[in-house]
């Protein structure tokens, strides 16, 4: 059997933490997992990567073969665990993936694309995590979290910390409404207390329940 969890939100809700807290945890003894992980971040699904250090935005074709060939993969060894007739949990294999169908689906607006992915991510038990944080969250964690070169990329195109904050809480969401319309079943926690290893045990615990 496979099953995965897809970890979504926006820049600084704490995707990759979260994302490296649940690896951590899924590999403990106490969780009596899949012996196999197949765990794809950020960096190799979202549309703006580095070329040769030069940094470029895939158009959308580019990226949407990008998060197919991701889930050709998944699916190949699906069937090929399906092939072998295991049936134990430790032989399944789950999968982990950071800021993939959500993000784009919200990027991508009426994609009929992205709605064929969420159909094959859905019969591989695909289990999604929105990571939100309180309106009182933002400034300190999406402005200030990071230093002073995150801030003034941050800041370079508002003209103040509020109109900043109002962005990340609009676009934050129009990530929610792209959770209701998907056809992945989407768990929503709020991050603003950055304890990022309570939520791993809340995430995997959620997708046992459902065994």
């Amino acid at each position: 059997m496979m099953r995965g969890v897809i970890v979504e939100g926006l820049s600084t809700t704490g995707k990759t933490s979260v994302f490296s807290a649940i690896k951590r945890f899924h590999s403990s003894e106490s969780y009596k997992s899949e012996k196999t992980i197949i765990a794809i971040s950020e960096h190799y699904s979202q549309v703006l990567h580095s070329f040769q250090g030069v940094l470029r935005a895939m158009d959308k074709d580019e990226h949407i073969q990008l998060l197919n060939r991701h889930v050709d993969y998944l699916e190949q060894q699906n069937k090929w665990m399906d092939s072998l007739g295991h049936t134990k949990t430790s032989h399944g294999v789950f999968y982990l993936l950071e800021r993939f169908h959500l993000n784009h689906r919200a990027a991508f607006i009426d994609s009929t694309e992205i709605k064929i992915l969420e159909q094959r991510l859905s019969r591989l038990n695909a289990q999604n995590i929105l990571l939100t944080l309180s309106p009182e969250a933002v400034a300190s964690r999406f402005i200030e979290s990071r230093g002073e070169a995150w801030k003034s990329y941050v800041m370079e195109n508002h003209s103040s910390v509020d109109e900043a904050c109002q962005k990340f809480l609009h676009n934050q969401e129009r990530l929610r409404l792209c959770a209701k319309e998907s056809l992945i079943p989407t768990l929503e926690i709020n991050t603003d207390e950055a304890d990022w290893d309570s939520y791993a045990k809340q995430i995997l615990m959620k997708l046992n329940e459902g065994r």
